[in-house]
């Protein structure tokens, strides 16, 4: 964590900007007042990330027409902005798989650069170390849900640009003079207080919806894809696991460009026709004359490790270096872990090999016990073994996001993947990797 005061420590804002070699997948930022279009804006745009901004609406003007249309023009850029009346006031940028701004600077020039602010960076390491990530997602996703939110348009820009005129020319008269012109009502707020319970019922009503989508999209895939299988994959592999990995394959070969993720562009490009689009993966993903990037591995030797030490029959003798095994197997697991700190793991020592520090990992997770005194593998017993299975979508999330199951570093990636290549007739494997693929498909999920 670090603290930004520009000049009171020397440490700017500006400074904080992602590079071009840093690995960004996109860009949510809730930030209320603005009329800066060279930093964050320009940022965005230099290195072709999405940016998702929302920010204040009322008739005082609080972001100058200037950058609402610099805004609005590059919506073909994947620019989007929305619009929050009257009660918008934080000041958060959210990069994800880089890190989190947090603090008291709006998207001006010297908020950025001369004022007096206060806020802390949080890399992304410390958010995972944390275990706070998730609630920065959820902060924009209820954000995005409220009604009274809406886009920006020209006739929004027209409007505020007169009402700065008028402010300009009338000065004290210019707050009664500008509610009369605006056309979006004065809004006081959410009509309901949310409470915390409430606040969760509501994020897994959407994460159930969500991954109920995403689970047809997948068995979707799974129908189809022995019809495609490349020569090198066995036949006995099943569906779901094919499906996945034509995924993992197209995503690392068709969409990933070095540390870009340009997901988003593919989605706009195929989500009028998805299912053109995914025959015509699926066509390219036939004709593969070898592995692009370890399918075959991953199929033939990580995912049966994972299959055979949580079946039904062994899960429940599972072993601290039997679950060191599954983790070393789970493609998920290891991304996580490479972005772990050494001493969170207990590892001193400047270089340890990544499955080393898996090992470490595994041993350091399987000695821990949730707020319910489950061990992580009552916890996996408990999403493969427990309820119905069509129920799986809810124990997935509490697994993941219930303050009583859930794990520090053990999130909703590792967990449903794992259990999808335990359990493929439960749902095929997802990750991370997989929601990627299946969003630049056209597919309408969300990056979990």
């Amino acid at each position: 964590m670090k603290f930004y005061g520009n000049k009171v420590n020397g440490s700017y804002l500006r400074d904080v900007l992602p590079s071009s070699d840093d690995d960004v997948e996109l860009v949510k930022a809730a930030i209320a007042y603005g009329s800066d279009a060279s930093t964050l804006l320009q940022n965005c745009l230099d290195n072709k990330l999405r940016l998702d901004i929302w920010m204040r609406y009322d008739h005082t003007v609080p972001v100058a027409p200037m950058l609402l249309r610099k805004l609005l023009a590059n919506v073909g850029n994947n620019i989007f902005c929305n619009l929050v009346p009257d009660i918008l006031h934080s000041k958060v940028i959210f990069w994800k798989g880089y890190g989190a701004y947090i603090g008291s600077a709006n998207l001006t020039g010297k908020a950025w650069n001369t004022n007096i602010e206060f806020g802390v960076f949080i890399s992304e390491e410390e958010l995972l170390t944390a275990n706070i990530g998730h609630e920065l997602e959820e902060f924009f996703d209820t954000l995005a849900s409220y009604e009274e939110i809406f886009p920006l348009t020209e006739e929004v820009i027209v409007e505020q640009e007169k009402i700065a005129l008028l402010r300009k020319s009338l000065d004290k008269q210019a707050d009664e003079v500008g509610e009369r012109q605006r056309k979006h009502k004065v809004w006081e707020g959410p009509v309901i207080h949310t409470t915390p319970e409430k606040a969760h019922d509501a994020h897994r009503a959407r994460f159930i919806r969500e991954w109920s989508n995403g689970l047809s999209y997948l068995r979707n895939i799974a129908t189809q894809a022995p019809q495609y299988r490349p020569a090198w994959l066995n036949e006995s592999v099943p569906a779901e696991w094919q499906a996945d990995q034509f995924l993992h394959a197209y995503y690392y070969n068709k969409v990933k460009d070095g540390a870009k993720h340009p997901y988003e562009d593919f989605y706009t490009k195929n989500k009028a026709d998805p299912a053109k689009a995914l025959k015509d993966g699926l066509q390219w993903w036939s004709r593969l004359p070898e592995p692009p990037s370890d399918e075959d591995h991953n199929c033939h030797e990580r995912a049966p490790v994972i299959h055979e030490l949580l079946s039904p029959e062994n899960i429940n003798n599972l072993t601290v270096e039997g679950f060191a095994e599954v983790c070393k197997s789970n493609h998920s697991t290891f991304d996580h872990v490479k972005r772990m700190k050494l001493e969170v793991l207990g590892i001193d020592g400047s270089w340890v090999s990544l499955p080393e520090r898996v090992e470490a990992f595994a041993e350091w997770l399987w000695a821990r016990k949730n707020q319910s005194g489950q061990t992580i593998k009552d916890l996996l017993i408990y999403v493969m073994d427990s309820g119905k299975p069509e129920d799986i979508g809810d124990r997935l999330f509490e697994a993941a996001y219930s303050e009583k199951r859930k794990f520090p570093h053990f999130g909703i990636n590792q967990i449903s993947e794992m259990t999808g290549w335990a359990r493929p007739e439960l749902c095929p494997p997802r990750n991370g990797r997989t929601s990627k693929g299946l969003r630049a498909l056209g597919y309408d999920v969300k990056i979990h």
